[in-house]
């Protein structure tokens, strides 16, 4: 279900039962391909009423441990250090700021292979370009 660094990196943060609860997520998300708790809820596997189910989810996705430091920036480091143990080069990095459903996104990006793969970002409470403080915010947890 999960490459081999995702499942140890998993379990070096979460109990073994928020990992047992991320496993059955990742499951109803990959049959089901719904991604609200509502639906989720609905289908999730545990005997209980569907509220106890839903707002159970919700506590299980607002786990600290469930951040971007504890949990993508371990997977982002091992994903950057195997790509370049197969080849040596250097790291390129995108800043971008975009317009989303009323949002204003700062993001950086890694460039791999003319994509570009999000690895941390901000939401401006401001309309429009950032400054110099907005952008070391931005760059600073790299």
């Amino acid at each position: 279900m999960l490459p081999k660094f995702y499942q140890n990196c998993f379990q070096n943060v979460l109990t073994p039962a928020q990992y047992k609860m991320l496993e059955i997520l990742i499951m109803l998300l990959q049959f089901h391909k719904t991604v609200t708790i509502e639906k989720l809820a609905t289908v999730f596997p545990q005997p209980i009423k569907f509220e106890s189910r839903r707002r159970s989810i919700q506590r299980f996705l607002l786990l600290p441990e469930l951040s971007i430091q504890y949990i993508w920036f371990p997977l982002l480091k091992r994903w950057v250090k195997n790509s370049r143990q197969s080849q040596e080069k250097q790291l390129i990095f995108a800043i971008d700021r975009t317009q989303w459903r009323g949002e204003n996104v700062f993001v950086i990006s890694l460039i791999e292979q003319k994509r570009a793969i999000p690895v941390y970002w901000l939401l401006l409470t401001k309309r429009g370009c950032s400054n110099l403080g907005e952008q070391k915010k931005l760059i600073r947890p790299l």
